[in-house]
């Protein structure tokens, strides 16, 4: 298991079961009688990956106890939505931002073409959406919602490549949208599917809404401060493609030789492979990435307080731990 997918963070033991099952889940729902789209569906659920939004669910659930109301199956099913539905947006990132790399891969788009990288993210959105239909109207529900909100975000930031202007504001309503959804989505299904209360289930979608920022700065410093051995694609790939990080909007309003340098390469527009190692080692010597890993503390910290409210036990410490594990991974 690669440090990327590490789940020391992860002490509850009816979800780590739970999980064990999810492989099987998956492969069964992806699977399709076309064999080229059955091999492109499951060429990145088949590589692994953290399964986060899973055990989010899985762990809000397990809030609950030992009662599940309707049981596990539904969880599982959820689960499994969740983690196609997240599939699904990479192989989608991954057309817009021409990525050549995928969790330390060839991308699909790279390896068959962007029409057929499209259409396997359309069909795991349209698989998921068949199994969120199981679990009822209002489940269904508020992963429609989310699913809106989320296609919103990720829009907003197609509007604003190579937008020098935008705000840091501004930035983080987009990961709000693009990336807290689908951590908020996870606890609140799954506090939902188990019968919390509403004040819980609300405090658990706050914990991932701000999780999920965190996540995403932390992602984006990554791209700045990783190796492609770590991350699973070249640094400065966002850098490239025009979608500007924390650490690069906050770099633009600096002042200096270095934030006058970052502004007078980023303003070319195409860059040179030259030109973005330049862009990364100004940045990487700024204060810049300090500044975005200080507003993603203060997004863990917000996540810890929404836990407060939370019952104590295995389930909740796994939460706690994980939002620690979000900002050591670009320590």
């Amino acid at each position: 298991m690669t440090p990327a997918e590490d789940r020391g963070w992860l002490v509850c033991e009816r979800t780590v079961a739970a999980l064990g099952k999810l492989e099987q889940v998956l492969r069964s729902e992806v699977h399709a009688d076309d064999l080229q789209l059955r091999v492109v569906a499951v060429e990145l659920v088949q590589r692994g990956g953290k399964r986060l939004r899973p055990a989010l669910l899985l762990l809000s659930a397990s809030i609950a106890g030992s009662d599940w109301p309707a049981g596990e199956a539904p969880l599982l099913n959820a689960a499994a939505a969740l983690e196609m539905v997240h599939v699904a947006s990479l192989y989608h990132d991954d057309v817009m931002d021409r990525a050549p790399l995928r969790r330390s891969g060839m991308s699909v788009n790279a390896r068959w073409g962007n029409a057929v990288a499209s259409l396997g993210g359309t069909y795991l959105f349209a698989k998921a959406s068949g199994l969120f239909a199981r679990l009822g109207d209002h489940a269904n529900r508020l992963a429609g919602e989310a699913f809106v909100e989320l296609c919103g975000g990720q829009l907003r930031e197609v509007e604003n490549a190579y937008n020098l202007a935008l705000s840091e504001q501004e930035h983080l309503e987009i990961l709000g949208s693009k990336t807290a959804t689908l951590f908020e989505l996870p606890c609140e299904l799954g506090a939902y599917l188990a019968g919390l209360p509403i004040a819980a289930t609300e405090a658990l979608a706050r914990y991932g809404h701000y999780l999920g920022i965190a996540f995403q700065i932390a992602d984006d410093v990554l791209d700045i401060t990783g190796s492609p051995g770590m991350t699973g694609k070249a640094a400065g790939t966002d850098l490239r493609e025009g979608v500007y990080s924390l650490s690069v909007l906050h770099a633009l309003r600096s002042d200096g030789a270095a934030a006058a340098r970052i502004r007078e390469l980023l303003a070319r527009v195409h860059l040179e492979d030259g030109e973005i190692e330049e862009v990364v080692g100004l940045l990487r010597e700024s204060g810049a990435v300090s500044h975005a890993l200080a507003t993603a503390r203060t997004s863990v910290a917000r996540a810890l307080d929404a836990l407060a409210s939370v019952p104590a036990g295995d389930p909740r410490t796994s939460l706690e731990r994980l939002a620690f594990y979000a900002m050591a991974r670009s320590s």
